[in-house]
């Protein structure tokens, strides 16, 4: 993807207008500088603004007129009037006519398909996922074999299995607690698997709920894996992030927990409850939250006679970092949690005499590093200096007891000249060594400025942040993970935390301060994925100091423990 063409008519844009694009950005790009290079170079501005927006600025009626202009094709600017069927008065001129096409909005339409595919030729765009729009698959069962699991994977399948065999328990909620880079997906799919062929017989539907598409997504694409190898019977596979059918058939769900939130008072809502036998919640633990935990309450009401199941998965069990009632109601409403026992998995995997001598490490993320699912973390300190008003407000912030550090806070600690001035260096270096790096930003303008310095020296990066289009964000992802892309750095703000896996992650880069156990176990969870898991053995983690001398990554998994025992 190159925006050459666009960038080449932006640079005929007012400077002045080009620094009203930059926004909040504009003050700490302009007084920002690295070996000589700033934004006083007029290309340098637009690549920014480019990098940070891309061809989202076409949102912005203003922009459009600007643009529009700043083309100097009296010949084009007629074309896409007549592709817009846009009248040429003579009495109109080459502003008026700028200025009916900018009146024409952004989307998927003859105007604008001409302009970016064949004008400023990026032929790969997208205006909206046309590829897949179906709401339901027939899955075919294709006999290729088994599909095994680790013994630690099968230890937790079977308990599972077990609770969900018992037809006495009625309504029975299983907590399932593995580690990220473990295999909390491929497991739970097993037991699903299991589930469908031998218990509910096929009869009922399913349901998986995520809180996102791409965590759906990459559950339904592990879920035909597994049933191609496991399963006994076809099966319809609804994808709801497509949007619900009229009505459901016996099969498996697949939702966001917003798309049911949406449906709750309506009869489709009913449907689901009155058919489904089996619920299960990735990422259980933000199930807790006010919005939510009426939905899910609604779906696993013990109002009707026949047996249903509720199954959490999380990595980062509890809802909040301190021991509370909060934590001790959210632990209190499963009725049995699995979890890893690695003295079990000791005495499963090795003989007698191996075991009573074995001396590695007995916690689990240790345990499984030895092992080589779970890669090494090889901490080195972010170090630098904070002005002493902020240092006051980390401390100040650090004894509330609200759960992380506010958005204030980390906004002005994202904008410390000097700090980004180092994060920068680290990243140059970083890409010198072509050493593929997750960076997670402060706020949302701190991962553009960050974008923007790299850019600024020519060093490629993806930029990936919840409010820009389906379009940019998934490629922005795609070519972070084409071992052929130039991109090595991806830069994100709150989206890339949990259900992102890439296996190609070297180094996890924490540039914000947190003191939620829960988001710092799942950050460095991107770099968790060891050799067997399709990752790496070792996986730099470059944090700020008081992440490093708050956590480990075994304590972020043990936190909640004495909850569960």
């Amino acid at each position: 993807m190159t925006y050459d063409k666009l960038s080449q008519i932006m640079r005929n844009l007012d400077e002045g207008y080009l620094y009203e694009l930059l926004g909040a950005l504009k003050n700490s790009l302009v007084e920002w500088s690295f070996d000589g290079k700033s934004l006083t170079l007029k290309q340098n501005l637009v690549d920014v603004i480019i990098a940070i927006k891309g061809l989202e600025l076409f949102a912005d009626e203003t922009f459009r007129y600007n643009f529009f202009l700043a083309t100097n094709d009296i010949k084009l600017i007629e074309k896409l009037c007549d592709i817009s069927n846009i009248s040429k008065k003579n009495t109109d001129n080459y502003f008026s006519l700028s200025s009916k096409l900018s009146k024409v909005p952004f989307k998927e339409n003859e105007l604008y398909k001409y302009l970016i595919r064949n004008y400023l030729m990026v032929s790969d765009y997208v205006f909206k996922e046309i590829s897949d729009s179906t709401n339901a698959e027939f899955i075919e069962i294709e006999n290729k074999g088994m599909n095994e699991l680790y013994d630690y994977q099968y230890m937790i399948k079977q308990q599972a299995i077990n609770d969900l065999s018992n037809e006495e328990k009625g309504l029975y909620r299983i907590l399932i607690h593995m580690p990220t880079g473990t295999g909390k997906t491929k497991t739970t799919m097993h037991i699903i698997s299991h589930y469908i062929n031998h218990i509910s017989k096929a009869r009922g539907l399913v349901v998986w709920i995520a809180h996102s598409d791409e965590l759906l997504k990459q559950a339904y694409e592990t879920f035909k894996s597994v049933w191609s190898h496991l399963g006994q019977r076809n099966l319809t596979i609804y994808k709801g992030w497509n949007g619900y059918p009229d009505s459901f058939d016996n099969g498996i769900l697949f939702t966001s927990i917003q798309a049911l939130l949406s449906k709750m008072k309506k009869p489709i809502f009913d449907y689901i409850d009155r058919n489904s036998t089996l619920i299960v919640f990735d990422e259980v633990h933000k199930a807790g939250a006010s919005k939510y935990r009426k939905c899910v309450d609604a779906l696993t009401s013990k109002q009707y006679e026949y047996t249903k199941s509720f199954i959490g998965l999380t990595a980062t069990p509890g809802r909040t970092t301190e021991i509370s009632k909060e934590n001790e109601a959210f632990s209190g409403s499963f009725d049995h949690i699995i979890g890893i026992d690695v003295e079990k998995v000791i005495s499963i995997t090795l003989n007698k005499n191996e075991a009573a001598n074995y001396s590695g490490s007995k916690e689990v993320i240790p345990y499984f590093q030895d092992q080589k699912i779970l890669a090494r973390l090889n901490r080195k300190v972010l170090d630098f200096e904070l002005d002493s008003e902020l240092k006051a407000s980390l401390k100040i912030e650090l004894k509330k007891t609200r759960e992380d550090y506010s958005d204030d806070l980390l906004e002005k600690i994202g904008l410390n000249k000097a700090r980004n001035t180092k994060i920068v260096e680290e990243l140059r270096r970083l890409n010198e060594k072509g050493v593929p790096t997750i960076v997670f930003a402060c706020s949302l303008q701190h991962a553009q400025m960050l974008s923007a310095f790299l850019k600024i020296l020519n060093i490629p990066n993806a930029l990936v942040y919840g409010d820009m289009s389906k379009y940019e964000r998934e490629k922005a992802i795609s070519d972070f993970k084409n071992p052929d892309s130039p991109i090595k750095i991806i830069i994100n703000y709150e989206i890339l935390t949990t259900g992102f896996d890439s296996t190609n992650i070297r180094c996890v880069f924490i540039t914000r301060p947190t003191k939620s156990v829960i988001l710092y176990s799942q950050m460095i969870g991107r770099g968790l994925r060891g050799p067997k898991m399709g990752g790496n053995a070792e996986c730099l983690l470059i944090d700020v100091k008081e992440n490093l001398e708050a956590y480990n990554e075994n304590d972020a998994f043990k936190h909640f423990d004495e909850y569960w025992r």
